[in-house]
């Protein structure tokens, strides 16, 4: 479901800003009183599943504890062995944790095709949940952004698909994802909300008894 912005999850209201979100639901609304078509903006904190990524960082850390031969180091402080050794498991361990909670992490470890896969995926299925398909004409179009890959998909329904090719919406996801890079998601979105307007336009121009089926807010989910 979406969010207000009084209960936007703290993840992101980082990326958003104050006012993030009611500049994303502008845009909107200023881009669908030009066209017909329905506009969707989705904003989701990852699509890749993450619960490998403590393991393999442990595993990484582990192995750096013994390369830079850590242990050998510790031992000649004193004491029985076995407690330097734990001590050095602990520390991998707390800092496995630590790390794999990080975005930046988290990207690092999860192959690029399987974040690729997973967030086209999520994109897909969002739509559909969303209700996109059910529009009267076929006119919706998702605006898809997965934070922690620093990936975005647009998908266009079937009316939309027909009258321009996909390769044009690859402007919107570099909108959106250079938004996401410098930190002012709002700004990036906002951008490729715009021009979502300008190219559905002079194909599916507002009528006067266009009814708003969808409605204009940017979508949060974990």
């Amino acid at each position: 479901m979406g969010e207000h912005p009084s209960s936007t999850p703290s993840w992101a209201s980082r990326i958003l800003g104050d006012e993030g979100a009611e500049r994303i639901e502008q845009a909107i609304a200023e881009a669908e009183s030009r066209t017909s078509g329905e506009i969707v903006p989705i904003l989701v904190r990852r699509s890749s599943t993450v619960g490998h990524i403590p393991l393999v960082s442990f595993t990484l850390l582990l192995l750096c504890v013994y390369l830079t031969d850590l242990p050998a180091y510790l031992f000649q402080l004193g004491g029985p062995h076995w407690v330097w050794l734990g001590a050095c498991w602990l520390l991998a361990g707390g800092l496995a944790l630590g790390l794999s909670r990080l975005d930046a992490v988290q990207r690092m470890l999860t192959p690029g095709i399987d974040q690729m896969r997973q967030v086209d995926m999520r994109a897909e299925i969002e739509f559909y949940e969303l209700d996109m398909s059910q529009t009267q004409d076929r006119t919706g179009i998702l605006l898809f952004v997965s934070l922690m890959e620093h990936r975005a998909v647009v998908l266009a329904d079937h009316s939309i698909a027909e009258k321009l090719d996909a390769k044009i919406w690859q402007e919107l996801v570099d909108l959106m994802i250079q938004g996401v890079k410098r930190g002012d998601l709002a700004a990036g979105m906002a951008q490729a909300i715009e021009r979502c307007g300008d190219l559905l336009s002079p194909h599916f121009p507002i009528a006067a008894d266009d009814v708003n089926e969808l409605r204009d807010h940017l979508v949060i989910k974990d």
